[in-house]
């Protein structure tokens, strides 16, 4: 009977995993999200729900791939909206687990992404909830856009800055906002597609001046802001949300709006820091609090109403928040480049990485000797990289 009871049960085990790795839901749930991602995160409400169609998994590549068409519409909510369409699959910090304010939390995400045209989405987010979890605004997001008005196929940071989150009678269910929007161009959607990107967050979210956030990207620290990062009145803390969320102006031609795919190889959250990333990461401690990035920004303001809509319902700031001036982050790896054909020939070059410290490095140096006939025998050569001790 014993062994009877062993048959089954490990028939039962071997058909259950056989049916997980067929199952790319459960793919994602168990094997790409980690940490308290893994038992904090559901399925969003207004996320569509066809997996079979959206979801698929590359064996190779050992991600889950979202693909998101036109042709699968949208949730009511999204779909039937007076200016904009948008559809989305989406994962979401359940109610009960959004991170409270003055706690830090620690992230990482790998993924990559092939975007179609003529759309923008998210496929990260930072989002301000009430005290009880329920999500009132987006407050960052990484996106791309494919919009002529915008950066045209680039992928951005966006940190926002919510003044006034508002409804209308047009569309009641549509969260709007009056804000500040700080966009950092973090590249082009090429360098998305080719391979997958690392990003890794340390948040503390705040609405004091110990709020922190910290952003690497490929091993380079590329962006950090302190102070008060959640102003809005009736923020309790934030939730993440993680997948494909697109939009595009309804006015559009639905047959422009391209497909776009989304691969995740792991998306963690762990209060713990060296869960996350490696120690020197965790040790970073910026000496002024200064905000710096090593990015391209611009600053937005935006208060859209629909023409003719009024409010009929808004959450405001006391706060006015201040403008944010960051300072350009200038690399600490050091990369010193000789010249074999020339003995003079000394170049001296600060990175973010010694590896990308050693390439660009050694590119400036090829500019310099271009006039060789034989560029593969330029004499160019790294003689000395290192991380140093000072840069910001």
């Amino acid at each position: 009977m014993k062994k009877l009871l062993t048959i089954i049960i490990s028939a039962l085990l071997i058909c259950n995993i056989s049916y997980s790795k067929d199952n790319p839901l459960k793919i994602f749930k168990k094997e790409i999200l980690g940490g308290d991602a893994k038992k904090k995160m559901a399925l969003a409400y207004d996320s569509l729900t066809k997996h079979k169609e959206i979801l698929h998994y590359n064996k190779d590549e050992e991600a889950i791939e979202i693909t998101l068409d036109y042709s699968m519409k949208g949730h009511p909510e999204d779909w039937d909206l007076s200016d904009d369409q948008a559809q989305r699959w989406e994962f979401v910090t359940k109610k009960k687990n959004y991170h409270k304010l003055g706690k830090e939390v620690y992230l990482k995400y790998i993924f990559k992404l092939n975007a179609g045209q003529n759309h923008s989405a998210n496929i990260w987010q930072v989002v301000g909830t009430k005290k009880g979890g329920e999500i009132i605004y987006p407050s960052m997001q990484i996106r791309y856009t494919t919009d002529e008005d915008d950066l045209p196929n680039r992928v951005q940071f966006y940190y926002k800055q919510i003044e006034e989150v508002f409804w209308t009678d047009i569309d009641p269910s549509a969260n709007r906002f009056k804000s500040t929007t700080y966009k950092f161009d973090i590249g082009s959607l090429h360098a998305f597609n080719k391979r997958y990107q690392t990003a890794l967050f340390k948040i503390k979210p705040s609405k004091k001046d110990d709020g922190e956030f910290i952003m690497w990207l490929n091993d380079e620290r590329v962006i950090e802001f302190y102070g008060p990062n959640m102003i809005l009145d009736k923020t309790g803390g934030i939730a993440f949300k993680i997948g494909l969320y697109r939009y595009w102006n309804a006015k559009l031609d639905s047959k422009m709006i391209e497909p776009s795919v989304l691969s995740i190889k792991e998306y963690a959250i762990s209060k713990d820091c060296q869960k996350i990333m490696d120690k020197d990461k965790c040790k970073y401690k910026s000496k002024d609090n200064v905000p710096k990035t090593k990015y391209k920004y611009r600053v937005s303001d935006r208060h859209y109403i629909p023409e003719g809509a009024k409010k009929i319902k808004r959450i405001t700031s006391k706060v006015v928040p201040k403008k944010i001036n960051f300072k350009e982050m200038k690399g600490n790896f050091l990369a010193i480049i000789k010249n074999k054909k020339d003995d003079k020939y000394l170049l001296k070059y600060l990175g973010y990485s010694k590896e990308g410290a050693s390439k660009k490095g050694m590119s400036k140096c090829v500019e310099n000797f271009s006039d060789l006939s034989d560029l593969e025998n330029n004499g160019c050569y790294v003689h000395y990289s290192s991380q140093v001790a000072f840069g910001g």
